[in-house]
């Protein structure tokens, strides 16, 4: 009985002892496996975000640019009758070149906001257009002052569509512009904030009470967008309430 018992035993340990290499190396090389299968998904991914972002990055500093070196300033576009800041307007925000600038910053935007857009029942164009509307009005504020990016966002805005209430040019008590434009997504009843071109403080590190225009686009309505280049040095945006383009 002992004797059968340990070349039982004995035989179990050579089987385990053959077996465990196999198990091993099976169980290694899946492991490789699903790791390549998995590198192969997601970099592709993150190197198209990452090529998305540093294109968003390039257009938007040709966009400044652009605006930049318009021949006008802000007191000549004041000066101006509506009928001519309607035509400066013409001829400078809907030309072709600007056009096909904005319409390439809508398509890099859309690819990454698709999956939030459906969770906030707004078109799948929402977001796309006001975001590269928000950066626009921007940098039109920076170069070309409050009234340029109004009358850019009233030719842009105007197609949102009657599910849209639209709040322009709103002022605080004191007589202060807070807002050039508030959009609202009319739901029943209720009126949700979808986008905004705001001016105000803003979340930075260290903090600052002074006002930036910023702007606002849902489904982050929380998020301030603002313009790297007219916030100092000194300050850092706050992580997941404040973007610095």
């Amino acid at each position: 009985m002992y004797k059968k018992t340990l070349l039982t035993l004995i035989t179990l340990a050579l089987v385990l002892s053959i077996w465990t290499p196999f198990s091993s190396e099976a169980s290694a090389e899946t492991y490789f496996i699903n790791s390549q299968e998995l590198e192969a998904l997601v970099t592709p991914t993150v190197l198209q975000n990452e090529q998305a972002t540093k294109e968003l990055d390039e257009l938007e500093m040709k966009m400044g640019e652009y605006i930049e070196n318009l021949p006008f300033t802000e007191k000549e576009f004041e000066s101006m009758s509506e009928s001519e800041q309607n035509k400066v307007i013409d001829q400078y925000f809907n030309n072709e070149a600007f056009l096909a600038l904005e319409n390439r910053m809508k398509q890099l935007d859309s690819k990454g906001s698709q999956s939030e857009i459906t969770t906030q029942a707004l078109p799948i164009f929402f977001v796309p257009i006001a975001m590269t509307v928000g950066r626009v009005a921007l940098w039109a504020i920076r170069s070309k002052g409050a009234k340029v990016a109004l009358k850019y966002l009233k030719n842009r805005i105007k197609g949102f569509g009657k599910n849209y209430h639209i709040d322009w040019y709103v002022k605080n008590r004191k007589g202060k512009v807070e807002s050039l434009v508030k959009v609202f997504h009319k739901k029943g009843k209720k009126k949700i904030r979808v986008f905004a071109v705001d001016n105000g403080v803003i979340p930075l590190k260290p903090g600052s009470s002074n006002w930036y225009w910023h702007f606002h686009v849902a489904p982050k309505i929380q998020i301030h967008h603002a313009l790297r280049a007219s916030v100092p040095s000194k300050h850092k945006a706050v992580k997941g309430r404040t973007i610095l383009h």
